[in-house]
């Protein structure tokens, strides 16, 4: 259990509502092996995700996580946050400083021999691609049985992930919708895809890459993107660089 005492410490700010957060630590507090490796995209302030990861694997009594973020100013404000924040377990916790698709295969050449990801949580950057590329690092890494879970799954973040790892008949998969974002649970269930789930979903994707909009972000300049992205009433250029979600969000039936 989750000392008492910790609620009475002054919050610090993070992602996530109570719902999700919850979600996330009995992820970890039940989980039938208790996760020793534990990694953690986007840690943002550390009150969020980070916070309540590092709180219950210190409840487990083992485990450790890692947590990859891209903003200098962000990611020292967090290791100050998690200082404070959660002092007991800070020796669990170790910060990556950079962009995920460069501290990733380093931290992961950097695992013993034999070791596997038994939890992770991907909650970076808005590019749908991002949580693609960083899919395609850690999938391979993480044993049977592991969890991958992924913040904004129905918003543009998330928007290619879930199909994509929906269709791969090695993950079962689902969206819980604790918020407008949608959070994504996918467990391990054996090593390898079949070959004719891993080319559905390689197909989905390459579908999914060639929509308009994503063309137009991929190959005119960002300055001419956001030229545009201004010009354009504030509902719709929300709904197109997060998502369809905020949209609703923004304007409740």
């Amino acid at each position: 259990m989750i000392a008492e005492n910790q609620t009475t410490r002054p919050p610090i700010e993070g992602q996530l509502n109570a719902a999700e957060r919850a979600f996330i630590t009995k992820a970890i507090l039940e989980a039938p092996i208790k996760p020793r490796i534990a990694l953690e995209v986007g840690t943002w302030l550390g009150g969020g995700s980070t916070l309540h990861i590092l709180r219950a694997l210190q409840a487990n009594g083992t485990g450790h996580l890692w947590g990859v973020e891209a903003s200098k100013d962000i990611y020292e404000k967090m290791i100050t946050n998690i200082r404070a924040g959660a002092p007991e377990a800070v020796d669990r916790f170790t910060p990556l400083f950079g962009f995920s698709t460069d501290v990733l295969p380093v931290w992961l050449k950097s695992l013993p021999p034999g070791e596997a990801i038994d939890f992770a949580f991907l909650d970076g950057g808005g590019n749908p691609y991002e949580q693609i590329e960083e899919f395609r690092l850690l999938a391979p890494q993480i044993k049977i049985g592991g969890v991958l879970m992924a913040h904004d799954a129905r918003m543009r973040k998330g928007k290619w992930l879930v199909p994509y790892v929906s269709l791969l008949d090695n993950w079962q998969s689902e969206v819980f919708d604790l918020s407008f974002a949608g959070l994504l649970r996918a467990f391990k269930v054996k090593a390898q895809p079949s070959e004719a789930s891993f080319r559905a979903a390689e197909r989905k994707l390459n579908v999914m890459r060639l929509e308009p909009i994503e063309l137009i972000a991929r190959f005119l300049p960002s300055w001419f993107c956001g030229l545009v992205l201004r010009a354009l009433p504030r509902n719709l250029m929300r709904r197109l660089t997060l998502g369809p979600q905020i949209a609703k969000h923004d304007n409740p039936a």
